[in-house]
């Protein structure tokens, strides 16, 4: 109403309306029409929603089909699982019996005397019991959610060329199988050891084989993050328990996960007991160290695969090492503190810390 009109209301009389000349109204009006932009961006969010539905209902068909059909028909298909294996590992691979059973929506399967061969035809690992838990994840990634493996006897070698074999498989860099071996291990979400026993030759150096026992052994891989612990009991000559523990990062544009040779991180070793002359024959110790037993700590860092660098806590009796070619041995009674060192482009850098 406008401010100035006056009104006289009387009783029992309809009021008027009065509507101002500003103010108009029409029954034919309607709300603006959607820019294209909008309507755009409607129909994409349209199709996306569907897309996410239909990915779902795929999915839920395929984790039916596995609880359904395949989880009481799992016996039939292993001779199948075998001719895969073999395809993705790239060894020949025998699996002795398969079963599976159902707890809850997690479906495991248990496979037993499973045995991997290498390219000579040896056998070079052999599984008594492996136990594998698939996830609507897993599924996605076409692997499992964890692989547990109990009892394994494990070979490692490095063949007089250089090359790095795993239970017959080749995780060299320029392997035949093009690091499919490598690459299905690094893809698995969570691969478990326990109680096993690992073989170590080295060919290349001519060096003893070394056997380790009660080995435990964990890998996490997450996206370009892989971490790994491994703990086992070498002979009694060498010393106690020891602990070998590693953090790694995949480079951002790589699209293979075995490539562990482009990987950085860092690797913590530790001994409570060791006698350093047995470990200077399997491991680089930056110095020739002929004798000496005690606690060892180690931190190491890598960068594109190789160490470059690092930090040792020691507390040594009996130590006897040559620091140079031209050098006469130097004996010590005992030695502790902290030994610090990296490779620099043109020499190295080195430092010491509360050394007695």
């Amino acid at each position: 109403f406008n401010k100035t009109s006056l009104l006289c209301i009387e009783p029992n009389v309809p009021l008027p309306v009065i509507i101002p000349d500003t103010f108009t109204c029409s029954m034919n009006d309607s709300p603006p029409s959607p820019s294209r932009l909008l309507r755009t961006y409607a129909t994409i969010v349209r199709w996306m929603l569907w897309l996410l539905l239909a990915m779902w209902l795929a999915l839920t068909l395929v984790w039916g089909g596995i609880h359904g059909w395949i989880v009481p028909r799992i016996g039939e298909y292993r001779m199948d699982l075998e001719i895969e294996a073999s395809r993705v590992l790239g060894v020949p691979v025998r699996i002795g019996e398969i079963s599976a059973r159902t707890e809850g929506l997690v479906p495991s399967f248990e496979l037993s005397d499973v045995v991997l061969l290498d390219p000579q035809g040896r056998e070079a690992l052999r599984l008594p019991r492996v136990v594998a838990a698939l996830s609507p994840r897993s599924l996605w990634n076409l692997g499992f959610e964890q692989l547990y493996i109990e009892r394994p006897a494990l070979d490692i070698r490095r063949a007089a060329d250089g090359k790095l074999y795993v239970a017959g498989l080749d995780f060299s860099r320029d392997s035949g199988n093009d690091g499919r071996a490598a690459d299905w291990f690094f893809s698995q979400t969570e691969f478990v050891i326990r109680g096993g026993t690992l073989r170590w030759t080295d060919e290349l150096h001519g060096r003893a084989p070394l056997a380790l026992s009660d080995v435990d052994f964990v890998s996490r891989n997450r996206t370009r993050r892989h971490a790994m612990r491994l703990d086992a009991t070498p002979p009694p000559e060498w010393g106690d328990r020891f602990s070998l523990r590693g953090l790694f990062r995949q480079p951002l544009l790589s699209s293979r996960a075995g490539q562990w040779r482009n990987w950085d991180g860092q690797l913590f070793a530790e001994f409570s007991r060791v006698d350093v002359a047995q470990l200077r024959g399997h491991a680089n110790l930056g110095l020739d160290l002929q004798a000496g037993s005690g606690a060892l700590r180690a931190w190491a860092d890598v960068s594109k695969g190789e160490i470059v660098g690092g930090a040792a806590d020691v507390a040594l009796r009996g130590v006897s090492g040559t620091l140079g070619e031209r050098l006469q041995p130097l004996s010590l009674n005992s030695i502790s503190g902290r030994l610090a060192g990296r490779w620099l482009a043109n020499g190295f850098e080195f430092s010491t810390q509360n050394l007695q």
